[in-house]
């Protein structure tokens, strides 16, 4: 189209009119002057409503801004090309590719803008979607975790993502247009460098093969060795390879951790194999998955014998039944248990085990398999057994010596008896009264000694006696053997059980019987009448023993004559005592003695 032509020209008109773009064409003053027939079938619009800026209503509101570009190049008197949504007559707004050139008339003057408008939604919606999706890529590349590599045909980079910069130490800019095998995959493990003839990742240039989880070592800006998982895919143009895309996973964790549990796996088998109890595992049936030597030791069967067989299959029959029971409360309840049993051997011979059995679970809870720790306690129940005999022998020693020494106490006491029946039939004889106290105080001495015997007789143990038993039965004794009428004498006993042993209850009976025997023969003198306490007590590991009374009183001389006497304070010293005389009124005497 000529720019030197005037609208108001028919051919011109004729031209315009039958172009299938869209034409306009502007004044000096940038209104709208003409607009084809193209145009207006475009936007359903009469001309006179095209004229001047009434065009304007149909450009898309968010597009009015971009319309400054016309403005501008209409100042400038220059061509202008821009992009605007412009509303067809069915109302759907459908993208322009808007050119306009400035026109001038044959005097050379401006004489305004001609332009022309093509519709590029189709192009325009592909360009956009082609833009979301390179938006997209960028996201997903820039937030993957794995490196991203892209190279061309002769192995240099022409593309890394983030990921890739944060694992190797490398800024993107700095390995754009290098060789990566130079960069990062130039040694082996141990140093030695790895020609690029030899790289693994080069099978994808020269057999245009995915290279699929490959695992190998690449190396960091620093030179530290990164265990990678990676995959080398070619990039296929016109049936060659014009590059690839190599995605890198860093696996150093994982190549430790799995490290970590080879050692741990290692150190598990060396303990398995060496401890000195024996392991097994069984299955929830019974059946052998796994043992050890020191099992097969104890089981006294090779390992290949054992993993043919079950727990019960070498339990003793007789402990099978309990066996089961607890596998079966491990298998539906996870229990743990501890269980002693025996083995048969091949060769018939029992040997005693301690089992404790754990139960492994699956990752659900669920029990899987059993572990048991299994100890040979042969020896122990050996000697179990041996103690056990040995006990029940010597229970029965020590019942027949408790039945020969009761004998022999009650033997003691009946001799005694006699003693004492000699004594008062001797007593009864004599005229001399002096002398027939005498028998009498031996009488009774005698007595409280068969009082002891006839106590331990019937106690039910032969270490120790009840103090207790023994005072009172000595005070209803001494009343008895001097007649004293209890309406006279009230005797007032406070006794608490205080064992005593053999060695300790014959001397304080006899001081018992010597205090207890002066109250009935000199408190209360030409019948008078009085009261006695008799009290017995166990305090801070010493046994406390009082007899008081309320009658004359006594005064001890300063050498004592008295046999009674001189037979306390003897046997006071010899029970380590001390014995206290109280203050008038009355006489008091306190014992104290140890108690070992």
């Amino acid at each position: 189209m000529s720019e030197l032509l005037e609208p108001s020209t028919e051919e011109f008109r004729a031209l315009a009119d039958s172009a299938p773009v869209l034409i306009w064409m502007s004044d000096t003053a940038k209104r709208g002057i003409y607009f084809n027939r193209a145009w207006l079938e475009f936007t359903g619009r009469p001309l006179e409503l095209e004229l001047d800026e009434g065009w304007m209503a149909g450009v898309h509101p968010d597009d009015v801004p971009v319309l400054e570009n016309y403005a501008h190049a209409f100042e400038l008197r220059q061509p202008f090309q821009t992009q605007f949504r412009l509303r067809r007559a069915d109302g759907v707004w459908r993208w322009m590719l808007d050119t306009g050139k400035p026109r001038f008339m044959p005097d050379g003057s401006f004489g305004g803008f001609t332009g022309s408008c093509v519709d590029i939604t189709e192009r325009f919606e592909a360009e956009e979607e082609a833009r979301r999706q390179l938006r997209l890529m960028r996201t997903i590349t820039d937030n993957a975790a794995e490196a991203l590599f892209l190279m061309d045909a002769e192995g240099r980079i022409s593309f890394v993502n983030p990921a890739a910069e944060r694992m190797f130490g490398w800024s993107g800019p700095e390995l754009i247009g290098q060789v990566l095998h130079d960069y990062l995959h130039h040694s082996h493990r141990d140093g030695t460098p790895l020609p690029m003839e030899e790289c693994p990742l080069r099978q994808a240039f020269a057999s245009a093969q995915t290279l699929k989880e490959h695992e190998d070592v690449f190396f960091r800006r620093d030179g530290t060795a990164v265990d990678v998982l990676c995959s080398n895919t070619p990039i296929l143009v016109d049936g060659s390879v014009g590059g690839a895309v190599l995605v890198v996973h860093d696996i150093t964790d994982r190549k430790q951790a799995e490290e970590a549990l080879r050692r741990s796996e290692d150190r598990f088998a060396a303990i398995f194999r060496q401890v000195i109890v024996g392991i097994s595992q069984v299955d929830l049936t019974g059946r052998f998955i796994t043992v050890n030597d020191r099992f097969c030791d104890i089981a006294g069967r090779p390992m290949e014998e054992v993993l043919r067989l079950r727990t019960q299959d070498i339990t003793h029959e007789e402990d099978v039944p309990a066996n089961l029971e607890l596998m079966e409360r491990a298998r539906r309840y996870g229990e743990d248990f501890q269980l002693e049993k025996r083995y048969i051997r091949p060769d018939g011979s029992a040997v005693w085990v301690s089992n404790s059995v754990s139960v492994m679970r699956d990752a659900d809870g669920h029990p899987q398999y059993l572990v048991a720790v299994v100890q040979d306690i042969t020896e122990r129940k050996a000697i179990e057994a041996g103690m056990l005999r040995a006990n029940q022998e010597l229970v029965a020693a020590l019942a027949e010596r408790e039945v020969l020494i009761k004998e022999v106490h009650h033997r003691v006491k009946n001799n005694l008896q006699v003693v004492v029946s000699l004594l008062r039939l001797q007593a009864s004889r004599l005229r001399d009264r002096a002398a027939a106290e005498a028998l009498r105080e031996s009488l009774n001495r005698v007595a409280a000694m068969s009082t002891i015997h006839e106590l331990l007789y019937r106690s039910a143990t032969l270490v120790d006696i009840d103090f207790a038993e023994v005072l009172g039965t000595l005070a209803e004794n001494l009343r008895d053997a001097y007649g004293v009428p209890e309406a006279r004498i009230r005797v007032n006993v406070a006794l608490r059980p205080v064992p005593v042993s053999m060695d300790l209850a014959v001397p304080l009976a006899l001081i018992a019987t010597e205090l207890i025997s002066n109250v009935f023969k000199h408190a209360f003198r030409d019948g008078a009448a009085g009261e006695v306490w008799i009290t017995l007590a166990q305090t801070d590991g010493n046994v406390e023993l009082g007899v008081a009374d309320n009658g004359v009183g006594f005064t001890p001389p300063e050498r004592t004559t008295s046999l009674g006497l001189m037979l306390v304070e003897r046997l006071v010293r010899q029970v380590a005592g001390r014995m206290e005389l109280g203050p008038p009124p009355g006489t008091r005497y306190r014992l104290t003695v140890r108690l070992e």
